[in-house]
């Protein structure tokens, strides 16, 4: 009779790393721990990247402070005395696993190296794996790493059960796993790729009950969900047709609604995210959802991801009804030549509109802004500085063009010379000060720009954070916020300042 395996999932630490607090719950990590557990194996989830309760980080939301922070991140990767890699070590060497699997982004690759090493140092017979974005698109390029296994690349649910069928009955001949890359006999083997599961209601909810240490997270933390696969457009920077494909594809609004009662029955959650890459793309299938959740009662409040071209007034006014009350859109730029560059398929105008839409439908939003892209000038740059001034009733995101392999910008940046044949993936962040990807700027003046983009966003946001919003899910967090002086100290500051302002100029 066979042994089954255990099995570790492993977030890597990244913002940790760099002194932020991170309390998210890897939704990725939760659909590999759930098909684990499907197969009766004892799997546990550890997210190394979110902080002790009583450990000291900062949760603030100030780009400066995070793009001075990530050379904190550079200098913990060779510091192997670190605490948080202490923590690590300890805790495989508690839990023994047999097989750990790893989410890695382009931006955490020197991080997943540092995991994989400490899990073969403590028994170099666990087997590793690697998921996750970067491995997605570079399989070839990760199975070449020697403490690297195997790969799991693109959608990981059946070829992770697959995977972890074989490695219980001891079997050693993984060349019919479509999706996997894997090693034998000192050679290197990227088998076929997967197809998509088409009806992701095959797929077991995230296990969220499974992570260790639980007392760091939030009860909104358990509130991320996906209802949908796939984006249909093609966003130069982005590469996530890569891995969901161009293809939407939905789970069904039964499947969502039940899902939510769930998480709010097992973790008291009452905010919600909805992390598709554009939630409001099918039009009709937004409004039964948001049908839905007025009808049946479900008292919460959520917020989403999506694009300015897919929003309109009644849409918008029936998920506020809803419970919407923050949207995340993408803008990225300013100036119509590098939106048409970058293919993001949207016009300033239309920016603009939406903007004026989300705040006459009182729905607070984000902007994502992004600066550096290869082709870009200084002209183009003060073009997005000036629509970043003239967007009213919400927050910016800011961040520096991260060239990710699989997109069309990476291409570029590497056609220009700008990447070179060795990449140093841990300086690629959208928040790292060694980010500088643009043929026409110098690097004095390109860091010059960052330095004064990133204080204006922090001015801004400190000004334009929404009281309702922020006080109403401080106080479901409350029973965590005890636990957490820094944090709590930061949200009550951010409260009063709010308050201050508002009373001061009766906003």
């Amino acid at each position: 009779m066979n042994v089954k395996p255990r099995v570790l999932l492993i977030n890597p630490p990244f913002h940790r790393l760099k002194g932020f607090g991170h309390t998210y719950y890897p939704i990725g990590l939760g659909y590999l721990c759930a098909v684990a557990s499907k197969l009766g194996m004892e799997s546990r989830i550890y997210n190394a990247d979110a902080a002790d309760i009583n450990e000291k980080v900062n949760y603030s939301e100030n780009y400066n402070e995070k793009i001075k922070s990530h050379e904190k991140y550079i200098q913990a990767l060779t510091d192997s005395g670190h605490y948080v890699w202490k923590e690590i070590s300890n805790l495989i060497r508690n839990y023994q696993p047999d097989v750990i699997g790893i989410t890695v982004m382009s931006a955490k690759y020197a991080s997943a190296i540092k995991v994989s090493e400490i899990a073969k140092n403590v028994n170099k017979l666990i087997k590793v794996v690697w998921g996750g974005p970067h491995p997605t698109v570079c399989a070839k390029e990760v199975i070449d790493e020697p403490l690297v296994d195997f790969v799991v690349f693109g959608e990981g649910e059946k070829t992770f059960e697959e995977l972890l069928i074989q490695i219980e009955n001891r079997e050693d001949d993984f060349t019919k796993v479509a999706g996997l890359a894997f090693k034998k006999d000192g050679f290197s083997h990227v088998n076929t790729p997967r197809g998509m599961v088409h009806d992701l209601d095959e797929l077991a909810p995230p296990d969220r009950k499974s992570l260790i240490y639980p007392e760091r997270y939030f009860a909104d933390s358990f509130g991320n969900m996906i209802t949908s696969r796939g984006c249909p457009f093609l966003c130069g920077y982005c590469s996530a047709k890569n891995i969901w494909s161009r293809k939407n594809r939905y789970r069904s609004i039964d499947s969502v609604i039940s899902e939510i009662r769930d998480i709010k029955s097992k973790f008291s959650s009452k905010s919600f995210y909805f992390w598709d890459d554009s939630f409001t793309v099918n039009r009709s299938r937004t409004i039964e959802i948001c049908n839905r959740l007025i009808n049946e009662e479900l008292n919460i409040i959520w917020g989403c991801t999506t694009r300015v071209d897919l929003l309109d007034e009644d849409v918008l006014r029936l998920m506020r009804k809803a419970g919407c009350d923050y949207i995340s859109i993408g803008v990225e730029s300013g100036s119509e030549r590098i939106l048409k560059i970058i293919e993001k398929g949207i016009s300033v105008q239309q920016v603009k509109k939406a903007a004026q839409m989300l705040k006459s439908t009182k729905i607070p939003f984000e902007a994502f802004f992004m600066i550096g892209f290869p082709d870009e000038t200084v002209s183009d740059i003060d073009e997005t500085f000036k629509l970043m001034k003239e967007l009213v009733g919400g927050t910016v995101c800011f961040s520096i063009f991260t060239p990710y392999p699989g997109s069309a910008q990476f291409e570029t940046a590497k056609r220009y010379g700008l990447i070179p044949d060795k990449i140093n993936w841990s300086d690629y962040s959208h928040q790292s000060s060694e980010n500088y990807f643009v043929k026409d700027i110098s690097r004095t003046q390109f860091k010059e720009c960052v330095a004064k983009f990133s204080k204006w966003v922090d001015t801004r946001n400190a000004k334009d954070l929404r009281v309702g919003r922020l006080f109403s899910r401080a106080l479901n967090e409350f029973p965590n916020l005890v636990k957490r002086p820094g944090l709590a100290i930061h949200k009550c500051k951010t409260l009063l300042g709010i308050f201050k302002k508002k009373i001061l100029t009766h906003d």
